[in-house]
């Protein structure tokens, strides 16, 4: 699918992006959302006056957490239609559309505290995701800063293959679905290490630190 159409697509889902997540919350691939959400939320420790940066930030459900507890938040997508969702409902968020994978307009020095993102990673194979991270917490990250990631995912290899077995009929082959083992020695590779939660049967959350220190 070329960036055009992946567009057109992302924009049209957003007038009903909540309504289908929220119908898709039971079994694969979306069981669990709400608790991946606030795990995250959890994991980054939110608190007032902390800068927090959301890759992909959709229609804000995320982002919704980190502003009630009184962060200044920053989002990214590069569907106009989703950030025009979060402008309505989030109107202090400051907004930037781009590719995640292409040009970013954030001010190369710009730093957040948090870097947060979910359901959004898995559109991105291994390669591209760990490349994508590594430039998020070398550029734009504060030093001993967090990045938090939840989406679909599984505690390794083995396990994401039995589920595509089990759900083969709905699985998607198109989408790079998280292997915590396989993701985490990636992540080392590049000199970044990775702590691991499981939140639902196909959702984890995974904390990320330049330091290493663990959530």
């Amino acid at each position: 699918m070329h960036d055009s159409e992946r567009e057109l697509l992302f924009d049209e889902w957003a007038e009903h992006y909540d309504e289908s997540v929220n119908e898709w919350s039971r079994g694969f691939p979306f069981e669990g959302y709400e608790a991946v959400l606030d795990e995250i939320a959890r994991l980054a420790h939110p608190k007032p006056g902390l800068s927090v940066l959301d890759v992909g930030i959709g229609t804000g459900r995320l982002a919704e957490r980190f502003v009630n507890a009184g962060c200044e938040v920053w989002g990214m997508d590069f569907s106009s239609r989703m950030l025009a969702k979060v402008h309505e409902k989030l109107p202090q968020v400051e907004l930037v559309k781009a590719d995640l994978l292409g040009h970013w307009p954030l001010p190369s020095d710009r730093r957040f505290d948090r870097i947060v993102s979910a359901y959004v990673f898995h559109e991105f194979d291994l390669e591209s995701k760990t490349r994508l991270i590594s430039t998020l917490a070398g550029h734009h990250l504060v030093e001993h800063g967090r990045m938090v990631i939840g989406d679909v995912s599984f505690p390794s290899e083995y396990v994401r293959d039995q589920a595509s077995e089990k759900w083969a009929e709905i699985w998607d082959k198109d989408e790079s679905y998280w292997a915590a083992d396989e993701a985490r020695e990636a992540l080392h590779r590049v000199g970044l290490e990775a702590y691991y939660h499981q939140v639902s049967i196909c959702g984890g959350v995974y904390v990320i630190e330049i330091d290493g220190e663990q959530a």
